[in-house]
């Protein structure tokens, strides 16, 4: 059955996927083949041009005859072929049975016979080499990098009030040849005088001005404008931001920078369903802006029948370091499972640094008071202190919604029970997700997987563990077609509680979780798309890692997307169902991906 429901999810995504043309205009264009003698590397370039053009041309929405569409698509090669230097091309065209084929003479490539570039000698010292040599091909795309080259050089090291780089290239079609020409607009070069900062209400302004990085008397720079500009945004604390530059006098200028702040407190409602956790509510209130220099605070409360969560969050951005973050949390929580009850108050912090674009580094500490009475149990009080550290890579596009790239985060946690000395354990968990998006293909079909793991080491029985704190599976971020947690090892019943009557307990938690899922999303329109999707997991009485022993679940769902994030319906079914333990089906309604 598991791999029946495997083969229809891979069938189905890509099936979609080999209909990638399947585009109803695109359709019915006529075929081409495009036919260059003794060229093959120019034969598939402009085979692979001309297609690509079809794919943004409006204009042949109005041609129905393949011979128009034929003669206006040898105005395109005419054009593809100068770009790449050859000036006395020829290019014919017939149609036969509906069919186009291109025959294209390319004639001699132009080469350039001298390359110079116009500006101050001062400044054209330090240029390096361009893309272009003498005796290279006039290719117009490595003409074009030859611009930026010098753009790019220009605004690294000279204190020009504007840059302008144009080109102007010469063909000389009695040598096959051209004279390429670079020049520098004229301008006077320029220090940067006052900095202003206007429109602020609330924001503090020496944090803003620290943040533009710009400062009286250095060399102005259009780069560093920008890079300011960018600075500035990303403190989420400006809306908008536009930047002027005054008139040069006595070789100096002043910037003026015009932000709009952004709303800094926002109400947060949200509802949410489960079958085996019912109905959810959540409220919300947050400020980014509290001590007007980026600092959020976010406070949120979560309630469910079997949970209800109540926590704040501090976040002060910059701690120390501009790459370093301080989190502070508090949070109340209660929980009514079926195997245990737990009471909680957690109090901890973390600092977090960015070490690169994709990698993040964090460190804390976290005090939890909580009250566990688990089934069969004697309740217990615990006061545990953790340090947990983390790792954390991360390349994808959206958060909540992710179509590309991939995300690996590890997690440490040594535990320390402050009241009870037998009570210590070292929780790791690992999670990494995939995500790919054919977007050519019809329907933008995105593959997403994902693999959890987790081990819970430095005991040597999992009753030393408390029950709050182990491992479960199943539910809507876990094994979906499952009750929440309601995967994992299992002991029998004394005798006197169940009539003699052979039965299990409720799940009591594990030392080691392996998960996997694998979904296919598609974009069915602008605001709806489908997921079909397979998970499979559990949780095991020894720290260890095992995929032999999964328990799998699959389902379908719907997705409407939001400005913010997807609104998810899911229906799941349990392919290893256990008489008198699982229903039928499970239905879950949240926002954002299942991952």
């Amino acid at each position: 059955m598991r791999a029946l429901i495997g083969i229809l999810l891979v069938a189905v995504l890509f099936g979609s996927m080999r209909a990638a043309h399947a585009i109803p205009f695109f359709d019915q264009l006529p075929d081409f083949k495009v036919r260059v003698a003794g060229d093959r590397e120019l034969q598939e370039w402009l085979g692979e041009q001309l297609e690509e053009l079809r794919k943004g041309s409006s204009v042949l929405e109005n041609y129905e005859d393949p011979r128009d569409v034929a003669r206006y698509e040898r105005g395109n090669l005419d054009k593809l072929l100068r770009s790449r230097g050859y000036y006395d091309s020829r290019v014919r065209e017939s149609v036969t049975d509906g069919k186009i084929v291109y025959r294209v003479e390319p004639g001699p490539r132009y080469l350039i016979k001298s390359i110079s570039v116009e500006m101050p000698p001062q400044l054209r010292r330090g240029l390096g080499a361009l893309p272009l040599q003498v005796g290279d091909p006039l290719n117009a795309e490595k003409v074009k990098e030859g611009v930026t080259v010098i753009e790019k050089y220009l605004n690294d090291n000279a204190c020009l009030l504007n840059v302008d780089v144009s080109y102007e290239a010469t063909v000389i079609h009695s040598e096959a040849a051209a004279r390429l020409v670079y020049r520098v607009a004229p301008s006077p070069e320029v220090v940067v005088g006052q900095v202003f900062i206007e429109g602020l209400t609330t924001v503090n302004e020496e944090f803003l001005r620290d943040k533009v990085g710009m400062a009286s008397g250095e060399c102005f720079k259009r780069s560093r404008l920008d890079a300011a500009q960018l600075r500035l945004l990303r403190t989420n604390l400006v809306a908008g931001v536009g930047s002027e530059v005054s008139e040069p006098y006595n070789g100096i200028v002043d910037i003026t920078f015009r932000v709009q702040e952004r709303k800094h407190r926002t109400v947060k409602l949200g509802v949410g369903y489960t079958s085996s956790e019912g109905a959810g509510v959540s409220a919300g209130w947050e400020h980014r802006n509290v001590f007007h220099r980026g600092e959020k605070i976010d406070i949120e409360g979560k309630a469910n029948p079997v949970q209800q969560k109540l926590g704040a969050r501090l976040l002060v951005p910059r701690f120390l370091r501009d790459d370093q973050d301080l989190t502070g949390r508090v949070e109340l929580s209660n929980e009514e499972r079926d195997s245990y009850e737990a009471e909680s108050l957690s109090v901890g912090a973390t600092v977090s640094r960015k070490l690169s674009k994709h990698r993040t580094a964090s460190i804390g500490s976290e005090l939890k008071f909580s009250k566990v009475d688990e089934e069969g149990a004697i309740p217990e009080d615990y006061n545990l202190l953790s340090f947990p550290l983390g790792l954390k890579w991360d390349t994808t596009d959206a958060p909540l919604d992710a179509r590309k790239g991939a995300t690996a985060a590890l997690e440490v946690r040594p535990y320390i029970d402050l009241r009870n000395s037998d009570t210590n354990f070292v929780k790791n968990i690992l999670v990494m997700s995939g995500y790919h998006t054919f977007a050519e293909a019809r329907y933008e079909p995105t593959v997403a997987l994902r693999v959890k793991a987790g081990v819970i080491s430095g005991v040597d029985e999992v009753s030393k563990v408390p029950a709050d704190e182990r491992f479960y599976a199943g539910g809507g971020g876990s094994v979906r077609g499952y009750a929440y947690q309601a995967l994992g090892p299992r002991v029998p019943l004394p005798p006197e509680e169940t009539g003699g009557e052979v039965r299990l307990s409720d799940p009591i938690g594990g030392r080691g979780l392996s998960e996997i899922s694998l979904e296919g999303r598609l974009r069915i329109t602008e605001k709806w798309g489908g997921v079909l999707f397979v998970d499979g997991g559990n949780a095991f009485l020894k720290p260890e890692l095992r995929f032999d022993s999964l328990r799998w679940g699959a389902g379908f769902g719907v997705r409407y997307f939001t400005s913010f994030a997807p609104v998810r319906f899911d229906i799941a079914f349990p392919l290893d169902k256990r008489e008198d333990l699982d229903d039928d089906f499970q239905v879950y309604v949240s926002l954002g991906q299942a991952f």
